[in-house]
C-alpha cells in the first residue's frame, strides 16, 4: 500500500484583505443590489468541491444568493452536519483577547434560580496559592481586562449562599500555559501507574517532560485523563498515540481518511488510492516524520482513558486509532461523537472564511468514532456534585475507579451508576474550557 499522509490542514488561500464593497457587518446589513453575490458564489463553489456531504447541497440555481453570507452558508449544510462553521478571517482581523481567569468552570443554577460557577480545574498557580480549589462555587463580583474579584459561595439546602471569602485574581491567556494540567506516577503494589490530565492537543513540547518522567519511572500502565479535552491538533494526537502504541503498531496505519467524490477522485489520481493514510513510526529510528519532536516509547500494554460528555474529536481519535493495537479501557461518560474533520477555506478577497466538514477518519480496521459518541466500558458520571476532590487525588472518583480497574477489582458498566449522588443543580450552557476552545480557531483541528 502506498504511504501518504492524511492532510488535515489544507488552507485554500492565505487571507490578507477583502473586497472594498463587502459590508463591515454583512449579517447586520440589508442586502441591496445583491452585494453578497460574489462571496456567496465563492462559498457555494468551495462547498461543492470540498464538503463531505456535497451530495446534500441544494441545487445551485435554487439558492438565495442575496442572503447574508453566514445565513447563506448555513442554508447549505447537510442535516447530518453538527460541526461546520462560518468564521472570520483570522489574518484579516486580529483575534480577540482570550485572556481567561486561570480556572475552568461550569455555570450552574440552583432550585431558586440563582447561578454560580463551579470550578472544574485550576491552572493558575496564583489561584492555587490563594486557595481556589476544584469543586468550589464562585461568582465574579468585579472584572477588568487584567484582573477580577471572586466571591466564594456555599450550597445550603439546594441554594447558593454567599460567604465572606474574596479572591483576587489576574487574567492570563490560557493558550500560553501548558496543555498538561497534571502528570503523576503512583505506586500500587507491583504496578507503576502514570497519570496524565491533558487539556487539549496543542503544543507537542508540553508532552515531552511528562513522557520522559513516565519512561524513567518505567510505568506499567497509563491513565490518560481526557475529561476536559475537546480536541486540537491532529499532529499532536498522532504524536501522543505514537508514544503510547506498542511495537505491534509500528509502521501500521494510525489513521485513514475518506472524502467526497471529487476529492476522492483527486487523491486516486495522485496516489492510486481514494483515501489518505498516516502511519505509526518506530521511535528508535526517527524523531517523527512530520511530527518535529522525538518520540518517547512508553512500552505499556494497557491504556485507561477517562472521558466526559465533552470529550471530543482528537481525544476520541486517540481512543479509536489505538484500539486495533492494544487493550484499552474507557472510563467515564459517553463522548461527543465527532469522527469527522475539517480545514479552513478562505480567499484573500474576502473578510470571512468557512470551516466545513471535509473528511471522516477511520482507524486501521476501518472503524470511525460513532456519531453518538464512544460508549465507556465503565460508566462513571463526572456530574456537578459537591465535594469534588482535586485532580490527581487517588480518591477522586474517576481516578480511583481507573486505579481499581488496574488492580483487578471487579467493575462493570452499571456497577458505578449509583455512585453519582443526586443534587439540585442544573448546568447552564457549555463549560468555559469548551467555549474558549471553540473561540480559538485551530486550522489543524478535528
Amino acid at each position: 500500500m502506498m504511504r501518504h499522509t492524511c492532510h488535515i490542514i489544507l488552507l485554500a488561500f492565505i487571507l490578507c484583505s477583502c473586497t472594498s464593497d463587502e459590508p463591515d457587518s454583512p449579517d447586520d446589513v440589508t442586502a441591496e443590489n445583491n452585494v453578497y453575490l460574489e462571496l456567496n458564489q465563492w462559498i457555494y463553489s468551495q462547498m461543492n468541491r470540498q464538503y463531505l456531504w456535497r451530495e446534500d447541497l441544494p441545487d445551485s440555481m435554487k439558492c438565495d444568493y442575496s442572503l447574508a453570507p453566514r445565513e447563506f452558508f448555513g442554508s447549505l449544510l447537510s442535516g447530518k452536519d453538527r460541526f461546520s462553521y462560518f468564521t472570520t478571517n483570522s489574518n484579516y482581523t486580529p483575534p480577540k483577547s482570550t485572556r481567561g481567569p486561570g480556572f475552568a468552570y461550569q455555570q450552574l443554577m440552583d432550585l431558586e434560580g440563582n447561578t454560580a460557577l463551579e470550578v472544574l480545574y485550576v491552572n493558575s498557580p496564583e489561584l492555587r496559592t490563594k486557595g481556589l480549589r476544584r469543586g468550589d462555587y464562585v461568582n465574579f463580583i468585579d472584572s477588568s481586562d487584567d484582573s477580577y474579584s471572586l466571591i466564594k459561595l456555599e450550597l445550603k439546602n439546594g441554594a447558593f449562599v454567599e460567604s465572606s471569602s474574596i479572591i483576587e485574581g489576574s487574567r492570563f491567556d490560557p493558550f500560553e500555559t501548558s496543555t498538561v494540567l497534571l502528570d503523576s506516577v503512583y505506586y500500587d503494589g507491583d504496578k507503576r501507574i502514570g497519570y496524565l490530565c491533558y487539556l487539549k492537543y496543542g503544543d507537542k513540547q508540553d508532552l515531552e517532560r511528562p513522557l520522559k518522567r513516565f519512561t524513567s519511572n518505567q510505568i506499567t500502565d497509563l491513565i490518560l485523563d481526557l475529561r476536559y479535552n475537546p480536541g486540537g491538533y491532529v499532529s499532536t494526537c498522532r504524536f501522543l498515540c505514537n508514544c503510547i502504541v506498542p511495537p505491534a503498531g509500528y509502521y501500521r496505519i494510525f489513521q485513514q481518511c475518506s472524502y467526497n467524490d471529487i476529492l476522492s477522485r483527486k487523491y486516486l489520481l495522485e496516489t492510486g488510492d481514494s483515501r489518505t493514510y498516516s502511519y505509526f513510526e518506530k521511535p528508535e529510528e526517527t524523531i517523527g516524520e512530520g511530527l518535529g519532536i522525538t518520540l518517547t516509547a512508553l512500552n505499556i500494554k494497557h491504556l485507561y482513558v477517562i472521558t466526559s460528555s465533552h470529550t471530543a474529536s482528537a481525544s476520541e481519535a486517540t481512543i479509536i486509532c489505538l484500539q486495533p493495537y492494544m487493550d484499552l479501557t474507557v472510563i467515564g461518560e459517553q463522548t461527543v461523537g465527532k469522527g469527522v474533520g475539517s480545514w479552513t477555506i478562505s480567499d484573500p478577497r474576502f473578510r470571512y472564511a468557512i470551516q466545513p466538514i471535509t473528511m471522516r477518519y477511520y482507524n486501521a480496521y476501518g472503524i470511525s468514532t460513532p456519531d453518538e459518541g464512544i460508549e465507556p466500558d465503565i460508566y462513571m458520571p463526572d456530574g456537578y456534585s459537591t465535594g469534588k476532590l482535586e485532580i490527581g487525588d487517588t480518591n477522586e472518583r474517576l481516578l480511583s475507579v481507573a486505579m481499581a480497574k488496574i488492580r483487578g477489582d471487579a467493575l462493570t458498566k452499571t456497577s458505578t451508576r449509583s455512585i453519582d449522588p443526586e443534587n439540585s443543580l442544573t448546568p447552564i450552557g457549555e463549560p468555559s474550557y469548551v467555549t474558549e476552545f471553540n473561540q480559538r480557531q485551530y486550522n489543524e483541528s478535528y
